[in-house]
């Protein structure tokens, strides 16, 4: 037993560290395997506004959650589905928005039961981005015209459906008569379009703004209400990755997707757009550092007397 002890105490003494043995850090450590590098995957945004040469959008006509008859813009080839249709802006000039953590609570009486997310943007495109994006003010121009028409065409397909929106287009009926215009004209300019504002700048030129919110909170399936802010992505080297973002400052740049909703009540109707849940940010104007002055008190240094 002696002996065997001895031996196992001589084969002990016999081992060597890596560097008495001169070896390699990477000849004593097992081999892993190296991972090839995957580009990010970014958000779920397939449509372009633009898209299928300008005809991305298809009307049709479904019932609403009250059981009545309401046109709806769907993505062209796709009536059947039952998703809320998404449709990718173009890169847009931030103007306004209530894109922060509780979006616009504590404004106009919104409070954290019914406060919503916003963002109000202008054409026009800062240089280093317009470099970057040489056709995107082109495509701009052809997103608002789409927008105004995209609203017209649901609004027609209302008037001439039966059963849908019918105390409406009984005045517009009566309202034409009496101006001797045509009645689909006359619901037409009667509409809402609730996501075609103007913005008058410093000089005080009015310039065409496009509107767009979402609810800022809904109920998950186990009834608990849960946020509903959007969700930043960035464009990175590799890919994309998803952004935390707090403010979204005046001149950012965003690019982001927007669907129709057509309504309906007793004393108005009209077309909103309702804001996706992914936005892409495109280019950020940082707020003034920590270095400049925020405080109201005027700079004067301590002087003893």
């Amino acid at each position: 037993m002696f002996s065997k002890v001895k031996q196992m105490s001589q084969n002990t003494q016999m081992k060597r560290t890596a560097d008495e043995a001169q070896l390699s850090t990477e000849a004593v450590t097992a081999p892993t395997k190296k991972s090839k590098a995957t580009k990010a995957k970014g958000p779920w945004m397939p449509t372009e506004f633009d898209a299928n040469d300008g005809k991305a959008v298809s009307i049709v006509m479904e019932k609403d959650r009250a059981g009545e008859l309401i046109p709806k813009a769907k993505i062209a080839g796709q009536e059947e589905s039952t998703f809320v249709a998404q449709f990718n802006t173009p890169a847009m000039t931030v103007q306004f928005n209530d894109l922060k953590q509780g979006g616009d609570t504590g404004k106009f009486g919104k409070d954290e039961t019914n406060y919503k997310y916003n963002v109000k943007c202008v054409k026009g495109l800062p240089d280093k981005v317009a470099a970057a994006m040489p056709d995107e003010e082109v495509r701009q121009e052809a997103f608002m015209k789409w927008v105004e028409n995209t609203c017209d065409a649901l609004l027609t397909k209302a008037f001439e459906t039966k059963g849908c929106m019918e105390s409406h287009k009984k005045k517009a009926t009566k309202a034409a008569k009496k101006n001797k215009t045509e009645p689909l004209q006359e619901f037409l300019n009667g509409a809402t379009k609730s996501m075609l504002k103007e913005f008058t700048d410093q000089d005080g030129d009015d310039h065409p703004m496009f509107v767009s919110a979402r609810r800022g909170q809904y109920k998950n399936e186990q009834g608990e209400y849960t946020d509903n802010r959007p969700v930043f992505w960035k464009r990175t080297a590799s890919g994309w990755e998803k952004v935390d973002v707090k403010y979204i400052s005046q001149g950012s740049v965003l690019k982001y997707q927007i669907g129709f909703r057509t309504y309906s009540t007793p004393n108005m109707y009209g077309v909103s757009c309702d804001l996706g849940k992914n936005i892409v940010v495109v280019f950020k104007v940082n707020k003034p550092n920590g270095n400049a002055q925020t405080s109201s008190e005027p700079v004067v240094p301590y002087i003893e007397f």
